[in-house]
């Protein structure tokens, strides 16, 4: 699931790896998630939060009813956006300088990593290490046990679309074209190494 909402986000300011936290509207839209997610009868055994201060507050507002173990992981932290950390989408899109990183909203397959923002290569590859450390989790339950466990992944909105994208085999543009709300929730089912997507941002709250 993406974080919740902040004031950057309200704004539509490009964060990034820029540490904000929720806003108060975004506390309340994680703890009526936890909520609605508690009453439809899920229950988390493991919690993985990236580790900026939005992920880890929703990451916790979520564990309220299953209290389950919570584990930061640095593999699945927001996307490195470089210098364009900090200026709006509108800013990103009308100025040239900005020209690269636009590619990486609206034509993927364009993307080239400049102005120290992060490549493919290794924001790709850092995901592909954390699914194997999810498959390997899988393979260490037994059948019944996999059946019934249910693991939560607490991130950003580009890295929900990368984790969906490389769990599900869609290309770059799949992945620009995704829409992912804040606490929209996208559950994918994990049977033999394979991944299937059940449904994708779905709101609880």
């Amino acid at each position: 699931m993406r974080h919740g909402e902040t004031d950057w986000n309200t704004i539509k300011r490009l964060q990034g790896r820029t540490d904000i936290p929720l806003n108060q509207n975004g506390i309340d839209l994680a703890t009526k998630t936890s909520k609605a997610v508690h009453e439809s009868g899920i229950v988390f055994n493991k919690i993985y939060t990236s580790p900026l201060i939005r992920a880890k507050k929703t990451a916790e507002l979520m564990n309220v009813y299953s209290k389950a173990p919570l584990v930061e992981d640095s593999r699945i932290i927001e996307f490195c956006f470089g210098d364009g950390e900090g200026h709006t989408f509108e800013e990103i899109k009308t100025n040239e300088r900005f020209i690269s990183l636009r590619n990486w909203f609206f034509a993927p397959e364009n993307y080239k990593a400049e102005l120290g923002a992060e490549s493919y290569e290794e924001f790709f590859g850092r995901i592909d290490d954390f699914l194997t450390t999810v498959r390997k989790l899988e393979a260490a339950l037994s059948p019944q046990e996999s059946e019934n466990y249910n693991l939560l992944i607490v991130c950003h909105g580009g890295v929900v679309r990368g984790l969906l994208k490389q769990m599900l085999g869609w290309s770059v543009n799949d992945f620009a074209k995704t829409k992912i709300p804040n606490c929209g929730l996208n559950l994918c089912k994990l049977t033999e190494g394979s991944f299937s997507l059940v449904y994708s941002a779905k709101i609880f709250s």
